[in-house]
């Protein structure tokens, strides 16, 4: 596999450039590690993103696709923010012109396959092996399971599930990733980026197993997280201070290629 390194250097020069005005909550660290996940499959199969709003990850996705021989993205967004943990949209009904235009003045219209709707809909009829998992709609902690749920049966064997916001202070995100991927035997090299907190799959649990002591040593680290996001319901003041305390010692910082493709197994 010839792996796109020069691209991809010249892709992250550009990449705040084109989506720095779109409207989202991706930081510039998170946009370049979502594009790396897409610009170097580890295996086989589709990109889904469960969550577009106005198309931040969405446009970080396809770049990266754009410089594998697969550059479409699969999403899924009613974009009508539904759940209590949505972007509010100001009064509008939906933000379905402002997704279309973003994608298009980016140049990735074309690449994307949209699907307007609940996740739950398109799980009805989804039948594809999926090589990157991104989850990033509901952040509750029951639409959360239910994304994971639904699609984690379609992961290739070595493919990436990716979860936003697990450092931020909702339940979803962060209990999904620690209970069902970190302590799962079937999710080996685990990390965080940002607030994206990622892994990759294996069909083989004793090959995930490998990565017992990495990933109980981050789950102990994001465990520090959980009595401030479950019992304050209002984190501020001190309680918010001892929060940000705990979620600095959980390493997140900026994840180099070479770095990362050291880190997991790339499928021949």
């Amino acid at each position: 596999m010839v792996l796109p390194f020069e691209e991809f250097t010249n892709l992250t020069t550009e990449l705040y450039g084109i989506i720095k005005d779109v409207e989202g909550y991706l930081t510039k660290r998170e946009m370049e590690f979502l594009a790396l996940l897409a610009a170097f499959p580890t295996t086989k199969g589709e990109i889904l993103e469960i969550g577009s709003y106005k198309g931040k990850s969405t446009i970080s996705l396809a770049k990266g696709a754009a410089l594998t021989e697969k550059p479409d993205v699969t999403a899924v967004d009613p974009l009508t923010s539904p759940s209590s943990t949505d972007p509010d949209l100001e009064g509008k009904e939906s933000c379905l012109d402002d997704f279309q235009n973003n994608l298009k003045k980016a140049g990735v219209d074309r690449y994307i396959n949209f699907y307007q709707k609940h996740s739950a809909e398109l799980a009805k009829e989804w039948n594809e092996k999926i090589r990157l998992l991104w989850i990033d709609g509901d952040h509750t902690y029951p639409g959360t399971k239910m994304d994971f749920d639904m699609f984690s049966p379609f992961l290739s064997d070595g493919a990436i599930i990716a979860f936003h916001d697990t450092l931020n202070d909702f339940e979803g995100g962060i209990r999904v990733f620690m209970e069902d991927v970190l302590l799962s035997k079937n999710f080996g090299p685990a990390g965080v980026c940002g607030s994206i907190g990622w892994s990759q799959y294996f069909k083989d649990p004793d090959f995930g197993w490998k990565y017992r002591d990495q990933k109980i040593k981050l789950y102990l680290k994001l465990s520090r997280l959980i009595p401030h996001i479950m019992l304050n319901d209002n984190l501020k003041g001190l309680k918010k201070t001892r929060y940000k305390i705990a979620r600095w010692r959980v390493p997140h910082s900026e994840v180099k290629p070479e770095d990362w493709l050291k880190e997991v197994v790339i499928a021949e």
